[in-house]
């Protein structure tokens, strides 16, 4: 039995662990769909894969703050999948299982009995552009590599992301792979940086917004993680200077700029999605 979040501290600060014997992709999915309907930018969803044994589930189980994360996962196999439930309530964890349910209802009116066996539905799966949009954002949503850029539909520049993950699975929903880089005037672009750029600005947007409103964001971010030594990055001073390099960078690349301030995730990807409209109605 899943523990009750009676005991849970009311806080829009918290970790959504995703545990999987597959690729976990099946329950991050589901879970940026509920996320969605929320406005918690500090929330953290963390995706563990083919965990298929007592040491890799119990790696994770320690990393969960008790009262305060939750798991979300999908276990096909049953000796895991109990073990994690009975895990829960000895350390107090709220836990969600998002296949055993179903599967249980599907043994009881069919004929069949489940396999059991983790990574069939990742073998069904086609290759179709919302596939593989998902799979591009599963890799390539950390902001720091340039690796794959010329595969994205759309390339976001920008010194900071809030809605990150929700905004780029609604893109990702759509077949649109999105990609994106953080920019920051203490790593100034290489000349081979902004030629890449340049090869590829057709897809690239930028992204700005109010300063108070990112000084803001960036401040909760810092607090959230506990890392006090990196505050003079929520300072307005600093702020400003970030985004004035991104005005540059923008200017040189003559690139559209869309503005985020206090948008939520889906009026975000909206943006993005016009501008992906308007730049195909130009390539016309």
């Amino acid at each position: 039995m899943t523990p009750s979040t009676s005991g849970y501290t009311v806080s829009d600060d918290f970790n959504v662990f995703v545990v999987s014997d597959g690729t976990a992709k099946t329950a991050l999915m589901v879970v940026q769909a509920a996320l969605a309907q929320f406005d918690l930018p500090r929330v953290r969803v963390l995706p563990f894969g083919q965990v298929r044994n007592q040491e890799a589930l119990y790696n994770i189980l320690d990393m969960v703050r008790v009262q305060r994360d939750i798991m979300v996962y999908t276990l096909v196999n049953g000796e895991i999948a109990q073990l994690l439930r009975a895990e829960a309530v000895n350390r107090g964890i709220v836990v969600v299982d998002l296949l055993g349910p179903l599967v249980d209802v599907l043994h009881r009116i069919s004929s069949r009995q489940p396999r059991g066996e983790a990574g069939l539905f990742r073998r069904l799966e086609d290759s179709s552009d919302k596939t593989q949009a998902i799979e591009y954002t599963l890799e390539q949503s950390t902001g720091f590599s340039e690796a794959k850029l010329d595969q994205a539909d759309v390339i976001l520049l920008t010194v900071i992301f809030p809605h990150r993950d929700e905004c780029m699975f609604i893109l990702a929903e759509q077949g649109i792979k999105c990609g994106f880089l953080l920019l920051d005037p203490h790593l100034f672009p290489s000349p081979h940086w902004l030629q890449v750029m340049e090869k590829m600005k057709q897809k690239v947007v930028g992204v700005t917004a109010d300063l108070e409103y990112l000084r803001k964001i960036r401040l909760e971010r810092l607090q959230a993680l506990g890392l006090d030594c990196l505050l003079e990055k929520a300072d307005l001073q600093e702020v400003k200077k970030e985004t004035e390099f991104a005005q540059k960078i923008f200017e040189e690349l003559k690139c559209p700029v869309i503005d985020i301030t206090n948008l939520s995730s889906r009026e975000i990807a909206d943006q993005i999605l016009s501008q992906i409209q308007r730049k195909k109605e130009e390539a016309k």
